[in-house]
């Protein structure tokens, strides 16, 4: 009885790899194009959310019952594998100086929540050439794994937004010239934001902060609600722009501004100019886009030496997955545009 009941588990991990295979690829995910970091054995895809860990386990050689051999493997290497999902978890960012590790610390109840979450995560199973098992665990930060690990005492849409120097800001640190407010009105028709980072050394968290040029937020946890950020994320960081996952979220006619410079011990937040911060808040204004946290941000992609790539320009990507209309708007910056948002 016990011999079948390992063959049966065996026979359902390695079929399970099959029916998981796709949301397994970390690499192409949801054809999101995400940011996909490596550490160890694990990978984080900041576009679409997905972690997972990978073990190989090599079975006993000359065994006598090679599939009961084979199941332990599995089970060992399940083990593994979920143990280095969670350690990969744990070392997330929540903030530029705040790590998931560090916020549990004192936490014992969340912390065997999250215990809990990673043990449920999902197995697939490959065989390698070497003949060793390849047993892979995944969770995507956006199936309940972020209620978790994003603590429920941040104030998100607090409408305060935070300064670089701390000090609180005031309407005048907001309010700039009367130019920069035309600005802000005519980006509010824009579907979303590509903040294109490309350039800069950046550190993705989960909970970035996009300041402007006088060290006011512009875009963070203040700005929208928790469930929109337990749900999409606060921001999407992807090496390409041409995707249709990228257009679903922030629209066909997005505001593509760009950095001036990072801010934080870790290099996670952005600067805009005062300009670019104006027009991204015209844009935040619409309920459309907060409520989808429609941001994102584009960076280079860690496969390819920044200094040897050639970079498009977010406007050629877009015109590159759909046929819009390129307008010039009175500011005389580009728009694209369509019939549908």
């Amino acid at each position: 009885m016990r011999l079948f009941t390992i063959c049966a588990l065996f026979i359902v991990l390695v079929f399970s790899s099959v029916a998981f295979a796709e949301s397994m690829d970390i690499n192409s995910g949801n054809g999101f194009g995400g940011l996909v970091t490596t550490e160890g054995g694990s990978k984080v895809n900041w576009g679409n959310g997905l972690v997972a860990a990978t073990s190989e386990v090599l079975p006993m050689q000359d065994s006598l019952d090679p599939v009961r051999t084979r199941a332990l493997a599995v089970r060992q290497g399940g083990v593994e594998s979920r143990k280095m999902l969670l350690d990969s978890v744990l070392s997330l960012r929540l903030t530029d100086d705040v790590s998931v590790a560090s916020n549990f610390k004192d936490d014992l109840k969340t912390m065997n929540s999250l215990r809990g979450f990673v043990q449920n995560s999902l197995l697939a199973t490959a065989l390698v050439d070497s003949g060793a098992v390849e047993v892979t665990a995944s969770l995507n930060l956006h199936d309940g794994l972020s209620s978790i690990i994003i603590p429920p005492t941040i104030p998100f849409l607090s409408g305060i937004p935070p300064t670089i120097s701390g000090k609180h800001s005031d309407s005048s640190d907001v309010a700039g010239t009367e130019n920069i407010e035309v600005y802000e009105d005519k980006a509010a028709i824009s579907s979303g934001v590509i903040i294109d980072a490309r350039g800069l050394e950046i550190s993705p968290v989960l909970l970035p902060i996009i300041y402007d040029g006088k060290g006011v937020g512009v875009y963070g946890p203040f700005a929208v609600s928790r469930d929109s950020t337990l749900k999409y994320g606060m921001v999407s960081y992807v090496t390409d722009i041409s995707t249709e996952a990228v257009r679903s979220r922030v629209g066909n006619f997005p505001l593509i501004v760009k950095p001036v410079n990072t801010q934080g011990s870790n290099k996670s937040n952005l600067i805009l100019s005062l300009v670019d911060g104006s027009k991204m808040r015209g844009v935040l204004k619409r309920k459309s886009v907060s409520e989808k946290c429609a941001v994102v941000v584009l960076v280079d992609s860690p496969l390819i030496n920044a200094g040897m790539q050639e970079q498009v320009a977010p406007d050629d990507a877009l015109k590159a997955g759909a046929e819009n209309e390129i307008l010039e708007d009175s500011l005389g910056e580009k728009k694209v545009v369509s019939d549908q948002q």
